[in-house]
């Protein structure tokens, strides 16, 4: 069953506070998106290293992207989980999600579902629809959950209803999921609508996983 991941072209993120640029750390995020786009990629990392240093969490982000996937420094993951993790902790959803998807990988860290759930959770809170299809799959394998089809496909229809793009698998785990009732996907139907008219969906969720 595939697992939804985030590419480089979406989690790297340039644009998004380029025009804030009142402040140092701001301004090395500019200086390193010019550089990124320049094609220097040693430059932008340390760009983004030095605002990164101070707290810029998107910066942060940037610089964990780049430990990565080995864009302009040399690849270690490791270093990738410390700078997501800081990014992460400030309330920057594409770093929960790539955190969460390193936790549940094993990738610069022991695998952890743990930990991949709480970060998907948080992801998830800030409307990320790959966040919230992968917290699905969590439930529905049963990795660090006790196995629930029913609120594993109800995040997976909500993720897919959110993020029609290829990039989203969710719809495809749908379809290959298996072993499920007819009263099971009534009952997984009904609890996505409620995720989706929920100001905060993991207060449905819980609810659902409280029952007996």
């Amino acid at each position: 069953m595939k697992q939804t991941t985030r590419p480089v072209s979406v989690s790297l993120m340039l644009a998004a506070a380029v025009s804030l640029l009142s402040s140092p750390a701001m301004a090395g995020l500019k200086e390193g998106v010019a550089a990124y786009e320049a094609g220097n990629l040693p430059l932008a990392a340390k760009e983004f290293r030095a605002s990164a240093e101070k707290g810029e969490a998107d910066c942060q982000f940037n610089l964990a992207l780049m430990y990565e996937k080995g864009m302009g420094v040399t690849k270690d993951e490791k270093e990738a989980v410390v700078w997501y993790r800081k990014s992460a902790e400030q309330g920057n959803s594409n770093a929960q999600f790539n955190l969460g998807v390193l936790y549940e990988k094993g990738r610069g860290t022991a695998v952890d579902f743990a930990q991949a759930n709480q970060w998907y959770r948080k992801a998830a809170v800030q409307g990320d629809a790959l966040a919230i299809g992968n917290l699905g799959m969590l439930y529905l394998r049963g990795d660090g959950v006790k196995v629930d089809k029913v609120a594993g496909m109800a995040l997976l229809i909500q993720s897919a209803t959110m993020d029609s793009s290829p990039e989203n698998h969710a719809k495809q785990n749908i379809t290959k999921t298996k072993g499920l009732t007819a009263e099971m996907v009534t009952a997984a139907q009904a609890l996505s609508l409620e995720l989706g008219k929920a100001k905060n969906l993991l207060v449905p969720l819980d609810e659902h996983l409280k029952k007996p």
